[in-house]
């Protein structure tokens, strides 16, 4: 721009010389003054719009070097960003990766727990109903010890009116004790019958009927009536042919003696013939064998109550 601005000033100085030189008329000498100084004015223009440009240009550099550095650190800034997104990325994956797991334990643990949950609740069921089987299985052992507790207390009772309905027949060859739920008299031959016979003797009858007497005032007992002998054989003569036949005769003739006394109701007596085969006492000596020949009257009290709770459980 300066170099175009010499080349003009000295075509100016040319060109005044010339006319300096020449023969020019006064108008055309100022008009080219005036055009010297226009051209000088507009030099001195151009020549500050050099200097401007020469300023912007200036600027124009330096903020094209902070633009580059700025784009080169943007650069920078973006590789770094493009570094750190790859490494989120994959960061992310992983994350996702071990919350799949996670989700996949989770829900397995609900399921197993949900499954733990509903065992456990068919096991409380369970424990319930057995809870509630043991509470009423309690109820009827209670129940029936009750019952058991009232039938030892009947036993007793009975054995005592037993007891005292034939004092005085003790020392006769009678005996009174309870076994298994039930009271036994037992009688010897010599308080009943003569030696072969079944034909009850008068004192044997007094006892029979002090018997009847206290299963008349309750008609809840039981009674069998058990013929025994010794295991000496029996000749046989008309009715009686050995010692089945003996014992049942005497255990009948005992129970219709007992039938007299019209409070009883037959359905509640047995008479039962059991001959040398239940014996006490081995029949080895006269006093084993005289031990063995008895008869048993066994007195049982009404134990209906008792079995309806035992078929129940």
């Amino acid at each position: 721009m300066k170099k175009r601005s010499n080349l003009l000033a000295v075509a100016l100085v040319a060109s005044f010389s010339v006319i300096c030189f020449s023969c020019v008329s006064s108008k055309k000498y100022n008009e080219l003054l005036e055009k010297q100084e226009q051209c000088a004015s507009a030099n001195a223009r151009l020549e500050k719009s050099g200097q401007e440009c020469n300023e912007n240009l200036v600027e124009c550099s330096a903020l094209n070097e902070r633009l580059k550095n700025d784009l080169n650190t943007a650069n920078t800034q973006i590789d770094t960003l493009q570094r750190n997104y790859l490494l989120a990325t994959a960061d992310l994956t992983e994350l996702q990766k071990n919350y799949d797991q996670i989700d996949d334990k989770y829900k397995s643990t609900v399921s197993g727990k949900d499954a733990l949950a509903q065992e456990l609740s068919q096991k409380e069921q369970q424990l319930n109903e057995q809870a509630a089987q043991l509470n009423e299985q309690a109820k009827r052992m209670a129940d029936l010890q009750g019952i058991l507790d009232k039938k030892d207390r009947q036993l007793h009772l009975l054995k005592e009116k037993v007891t005292e309905a034939l004092t005085g027949f003790e020392d006769k060859g009678l005996s009174i004790h309870t076994k298994n739920g039930k009271v036994y008299v037992s009688m010897d031959e010599k308080l009943l019958f003569s030696s072969g016979s079944w034909t009850v003797n008068p004192r044997g009858r007094e006892a029979l009927y002090e018997i009847a007497n206290v299963m008349a005032k309750d008609a809840s007992i039981h009674v069998m009536v058990e013929g025994h002998t010794d295991d000496v054989p029996l000749r046989g003569k008309g009715e009686v042919k050995d010692n089945w036949d003996l014992s049942v005769k005497r255990a009948t003739s005992i129970v219709r003696i007992i039938l007299e006394n019209k409070g009883i109701n037959p359905a509640n007596i047995m008479a039962c013939g059991r001959s040398e085969f239940v014996p006490l006492a081995s029949n080895d000596t006269p006093e084993n064998r005289a031990r063995n020949r008895r008869t048993e009257i066994i007195l049982t009290p009404d134990l209906d109550e008792l079995f309806r709770i035992l078929e129940t459980n």
